[in-house]
């Protein structure tokens, strides 16, 4: 009977981490460089496993950066840590949307992700010799720290 108990609550207990992880928000902090030159990226609030997507200006161009976070599946061996961070950053050229790239970045929780696109063969990419360069930082927002919508 303890054992059924036993089994029970820590069913329980499992199923109540996996709605919390899914139910999580997260600030994810942007620094975005297009063509060299930085773009004024604000940080964006975005529900675990939810995507999300904000619009920006630079001195160049019209830009939009879509984000998506969630943990990995228990089944992939992550460290607790760890976030699968999804991100496009698209252009806008001739008033329509162009992906100018996008990836899925496994990061732990409050470390720099980066990825860029370059023009030739560049061993170390830097911002300021990309086409774009993107570096994202995301950590979770506990519930008292919610803005008010």
């Amino acid at each position: 009977m303890w054992r059924l108990f036993s089994l029970l609550a820590c069913a329980l207990l499992f199923g109540m981490a996996q709605a919390d992880d899914e139910a999580a928000h997260y600030l994810i902090s942007f620094e975005l460089w297009m063509h060299g030159e930085p773009v004024d990226a604000p940080r964006m609030i975005v529900e675990a496993g939810q995507p999300a997507s904000m619009e920006m200006d630079g001195p160049r161009g019209h830009w939009r950066i879509e984000a998506e976070v969630e943990r990995p599946a228990a089944n992939e061996y992550a460290p607790d840590d760890a976030l699968w961070l999804h991100l496009a950053v698209h252009e806008r050229v001739d008033g329509e949307w162009e992906v100018l790239a996008d990836t899925m970045l496994g990061v732990p929780e409050g470390q720099p992700a980066t990825f860029s696109v370059v023009e030739g063969e560049i061993d170390e990419p830097s911002p300021e010799d990309s086409l774009m360069f993107l570096r994202a930082t995301t950590s979770r927002v506990q519930s008292g720290e919610m803005p008010a919508h």
